[in-house]
């Protein structure tokens, strides 16, 4: 697999503006990212992002984004964070995720992370704030592996999954919309997905397509 390290420079962050919350307003890093080609993994210089555009992954393979502890702030209401479609063999891991804060009565409509029709998935150690509405929502994902993560304060769900397989081992959900529900259906791969999803679950549990262990719910 190619290595790569992502720094940001020192010059570059002190050459870029600073946002709310003294977020750094920069192009460089998500650019960076939705440039990503197939094998690549990425490790994070630490620090606090404002991204102007959703970190995309579409048609990629074998990718690692390692967050090293980084808040990444999506600088729009309606945008996912990340997005990850077409792919296989996705790492995302150790990082927090979010949107700007709302100035008005509307808050937030996109999701923090968005998962479809991809396969070996793997979301860990992340922190996935509430101002998304939902906090994973998966479609048509193979093998998602979602593990201790603290997924909380998103204003509908916690997760939603529609798929053929999901484990979710060692996460913290609190204080998630809808009774911090997670929806669950099984669906095979490219199968038909409907509304609403079939399982509603608030503690851990097996069911076909679903592992879940050491899970907490607050």
């Amino acid at each position: 697999m190619k290595k790569i390290v992502l720094f940001i420079a020192l010059a570059s962050l002190l050459a870029a503006s600073c946002g709310s919350a003294g977020l750094l307003v920069t192009d460089d890093l998500s650019r960076s990212l939705n440039a990503l080609s197939s094998g690549a993994s990425v490790k994070l210089k630490q620090g606090n992002y404002l991204l102007d555009e959703t970190v995309l992954l579409n048609g990629k393979q074998d990718i690692t984004i390692d967050g090293n502890g980084s808040t990444l702030t999506v600088n729009s209401l309606s945008d996912h964070v990340i997005h990850v479609a077409n792919c296989s063999n996705i790492r995302l891991i150790n990082f927090k995720a979010t949107h700007i804060e709302p100035s008005g009565p509307v808050g937030c409509t996109g999701n923090v992370l968005l998962l479809e029709n991809s396969s070996d998935v793997l979301v860990e150690g992340c922190d996935l704030n509430g101002s998304g509405i939902v906090g994973i929502a998966s479609y048509n994902v193979d093998n998602l592996r979602v593990l201790n993560n603290f997924i909380h304060e998103n204003s509908e769900y916690s997760i939603i999954y529609q798929g053929p397989s999901l484990l979710l081992d060692g996460n913290i959900f609190e204080e998630n919309g809808n009774g911090n529900v997670i929806y669950f259906s099984y669906v095979e791969k490219d199968g038909m997905m409907g509304w609403p999803p079939d399982e509603q679950i608030t503690t851990d549990t097996q069911l076909q397509g679903l592992v879940m262990r050491n899970n907490l719910f607050k």
